[in-house]
């Protein structure tokens, strides 16, 4: 199992991370390493589209 970490920092909420989770509050969990990176890329595009004023970096980590 993997899961997608978020870091975002700048704006008013100044330096935070934890998991990502889904609409459910749930902790989105991914099979396979590749389905983790496609889903931190896309949101990574999506997140710092330039409009905001915050930076957020994703990436993946193996559940041990």
């Amino acid at each position: 199992m993997f899961y997608v970490m978020c870091q975002v920092s700048g704006g008013v909420t100044g330096t935070r991370q934890g998991l990502l989770k889904g609409e459910n509050g749930q902790v989105v969990e991914f099979e396979t390493r590749d389905a983790a990176e496609k889903e931190a890329c896309r949101l990574s595009g999506k997140m710092n589209s330039g409009h905001g004023c915050a930076f957020f970096r994703y990436w993946v980590e193996e559940v041990a």
